[in-house]
């Protein structure tokens, strides 16, 4: 058995605050929220999302990707945690999402849909 270092692996977290009192930021608020998800982040909580990377190179690459789409209003932080380090994270209320579930430290993931999923955009 090959040992995973949960120390080399990381995540990036995504977190943000757009403002969407007028139709326009709405209209910007959901191409934002489109296109992080076309980039490959998920949900883990609204406004707060996730991607699995493998290393600082590919940490910059989307890093520039996500430059390129930030509107010019509100709040957007990116953070580069340790594999670690996410999954010390402690659920107080609520529970790990299922890509989390999957994920959780495996070194390689391939996935695939069904005809049974269903996805929805909030």
């Amino acid at each position: 058995m090959n040992y995973i270092n949960l120390y080399k692996q990381m995540r990036l977290l995504l977190i943000y605050d757009l403002p969407v009192t007028e139709d326009i930021d709405r209209k910007i608020y959901n191409r934002f929220h489109r296109d992080i998800i076309k980039l490959g982040f998920y949900m883990i909580q609204f406004s707060v999302y996730s991607k699995v990377i493998q290393n600082d190179t590919s940490m910059k690459q989307n890093y520039l990707k996500v430059e390129k789409i930030v509107p010019q209003k509100g709040n957007v932080i990116i953070l580069k945690i340790t594999e670690k380090q996410y999954q010390n994270m402690v659920y107080l209320r609520g529970e790990k999402n299922k890509f989390d579930m999957l994920v959780d430290g495996k070194e390689f993931i391939v996935f695939g849909g069904d005809e049974n999923d269903k996805f929805t955009d909030y």
